[in-house]
């Protein structure tokens, strides 16, 4: 079997992320017991073809504001391909209310935070 494959323009460049069928989930959990919380992100996509890379940012100046950004790879096979990417804080944040934002290449969505137990 023959694979198809293609050199990407502007490989290597970070932008928003264009995956397809995009799915968001935020969760918080007590850090150490006190009123501080630790917030972690997960989102899920598809693209047609591979390999992809997709991580959260925060956005400067815009709290509780993530971006869900992409790396262009630089030469891609044609092969529909699922993604997953992560964040936790790693430590508590005194001030973290019940959604976050997060922007891809399709706008702003606000994702309601869920409590984990």
């Amino acid at each position: 079997m023959t694979q198809t494959t293609k050199v990407q323009q502007n490989p290597a460049t970070i932008r928003p992320c264009t995956a397809q069928g995009l799915i968001y989930r935020a969760y918080k959990r007590s850090y150490g017991g006190g009123a501080a919380q630790v917030l972690s992100l997960f989102a899920s996509g598809y693209y047609g073809d591979a390999p992809w890379t997709m991580f959260f940012t925060g956005v400067e100046g815009k709290p509780d504001t993530y971006g869900l950004m992409e790396k262009v790879p630089t030469i891609v096979y044609f092969i529909e391909t699922y993604y997953t990417a992560t964040h936790c804080s790693g430590i508590g944040l005194p001030e973290l209310g019940d959604s976050v934002t997060i922007i891809d290449s399709y706008g702003e969505h606000k994702v309601p935070l869920e409590q984990l137990m």
